[in-house]
């Protein structure tokens, strides 16, 4: 890459050089992620104090580098000597706003846009953290993409900012709807030509569903946790998001207890996002096929070792699972295989499957244990827990031939 960037600005100098017909003294170079000309025989600047001798001076080009501006690059480069040479080149004013700063679709007003959102959802919507790995990260991008030149058209700065991210893609959708409120709290009409950008998730969704961890699964993932250099602590966090179909945030403030003969665990964290609020739930134990009831003796586990302090004190112990997740893939398989493409959300999905499948719980009541909507489960895992039904049905009638 270094090569290639190195090819480009070397085609340009020497292009440029042949412009001034070889005249000395000028060069074209890289700063900061910006092009800029140095040359001893730009004029001095207008605040500059007089001074005797020859000052190499630096002007950066509204161009942007890269081998694809290098065309524009050139020109404006050629256009700023052209024009030094004749007398009629002159500094621009540092008060004034660049060509591509004075449009609506500038970056500094995309800017306090973002700002005024910002206001509207963290907070009453959702958390600081969440704003800035949901939203601020995509606006960001948009505002870049609105620096590198004019934009007359909201269409075109929003179709060239979503082609950051793959067609189809959960990443593309999110931009979309980010840009999109954006552009309702500035009032701005949205151009409908660029509905057709966010795509359709469900076409690049795997047709079988989302992907849960099966039974023997399971069992070589704890297989493989005893034989790592995780603590009797993790496997117990291990095993909670098996048993009870937990997202790994609600390990936070966990309680386990007996209740009857059943193992239950009370969830304590909320979660909060733009589609509502999760409260505190109770959840019984759901073990894989096979499990004892007392699921391995969890609940003395839980009591000796506890989770792991430094699990639970993360911002998101997700990313610490998904870390522990990936060395185990790469470690020597004990009694089967486990998917390369399995994560630790993944147990959460199997726990679904096994009430919606193994227990035949209907969709509210699987719902609730889990802590989502009806709506939301249904859209998640409706594929899966209607196939065998609908399989059998199929049997069933083609039977009766």
């Amino acid at each position: 890459m270094a090569a290639d960037r190195q090819q480009w600005l070397a085609d340009l100098s020497r292009q440029f050089k042949r412009h001034r017909q070889g005249r000395p003294g000028w060069f074209v170079e890289v700063m900061r992620d910006r092009l800029r000309i140095v040359s001893d025989e730009l004029p001095p600047r207008p605040d500059e104090p007089i001074s005797s001798g020859s000052i190499r001076r630096s002007i950066t080009l509204a161009t942007p580098p890269g081998p694809a501006t290098a065309a524009a690059a050139l020109a404006e480069a050629c256009g700023i000597f052209d024009a030094v040479m004749v007398g009629d080149w002159r500094w621009p004013d540092p008060l004034a706003p660049a060509a591509h700063e004075a449009s609506r679709l500038a970056p500094v007003t995309l800017a306090r846009l973002r700002a005024r959102l910002r206001l509207g959802v963290v907070g009453e919507r959702i958390t600081e953290r969440t704003w800035s790995r949901t939203y601020e990260s995509y606006l960001l991008k948009l505002e870049q993409v609105a620096g590198l030149q004019a934009w007359p058209e909201d269409a075109d700065l929003l179709t060239a900012a979503l082609r950051h991210w793959e067609p189809n893609s959960r990443a593309r959708q999110m931009a979309h709807d980010r840009m999109r409120a954006l552009w309702k709290v500035a009032g701005w009409g949205w151009p409908e030509q660029v509905a057709t950008m966010r795509g359709n998730g469900k076409a690049a969704a795997d047709p079988a569903g989302a992907m849960g961890f099966q039974d023997a699964e399971i069992e070589e993932l704890r297989e493989r946790i005893t034989r790592s250099r995780l603590t009797a602590a993790d496997l117990v966090a291990w095993d909670c998001l098996i048993v009870f179909g937990l997202r790994p945030a609600e390990l936070k403030g966990l309680e386990l207890r007996q209740q009857g003969r059943t193992l239950v665990a009370a969830v304590a964290h909320e979660k909060k996002n733009s589609k509502g609020r999760v409260g505190a739930r109770t959840v019984p134990a759901v073990p894989p096929s096979g499990w004892p009831a007392h699921c391995h003796e969890l609940l003395r586990r839980w009591e000796a070792h506890g989770l792991p302090q430094t699990l639970v004190a993360m911002p998101s112990p997700g990313e610490r699972l998904a870390k522990q997740l990936e060395r185990l893939h790469q470690q020597k398989a004990a009694q089967g295989q486990l998917r390369p493409d399995l994560v630790p959300y993944g147990l959460r999905h199997g726990f679904a499957l096994r009430l919606g499948v193994d227990l035949g719980l209907s969709v509210r009541e699987a719902a609730e244990l889990m802590g989502h909507s009806p709506a939301v489960h249904l859209s998640t895992y409706g594929r899966q827990l209607d196939r065998p039904k609908l399989l059998d049905k199929v049997a069933a009638l083609v039977s009766k031939r």
